[in-house]
């Protein structure tokens, strides 16, 4: 198990993570850490915990928003053969992709 030092609002936390995925912890960090200055930088304020808690649901529904997409996507698929195999493809990569960080977002 490997452990790395984030850093949000300010705050360091540390993390665990199976070895080889510290760059993409670190990567999922800042990715949390820009949503979290752009809230802020909108006006909205409160505690450390309340903003980080603002910036989970606004994650949440960008997350949400895509597995929409996604939803829609599957149930619009064309009857040409090559056409659907192409987008079945692409539509689970995608959803490899959330499930990806919808596991990584829900680990402590």
């Amino acid at each position: 198990m490997a452990h790395v030092d984030i850093f949000l609002s300010g705050r360091k936390y540390s993390v665990s993570c199976e070895a080889g995925q510290e760059p993409r912890l670190r990567e999922l960090a800042d990715y949390v850490g820009g949503r979290l200055r752009e809230l802020t930088d909108s006006g909205v304020t409160g505690s450390d915990a309340h903003m980080l808690a603002l910036t989970t649901l606004l994650i949440a529904d960008e997350l949400f928003d895509i597995t929409d997409q996604v939803k829609a996507a599957r149930s619009g698929l064309s009857r040409e053969p090559d056409r659907n195999s192409t987008t079945a493809a692409t539509i689970d990569t995608l959803t490899r992709r959330i499930e990806d960080l919808a596991v990584r977002l829900e680990r402590p």
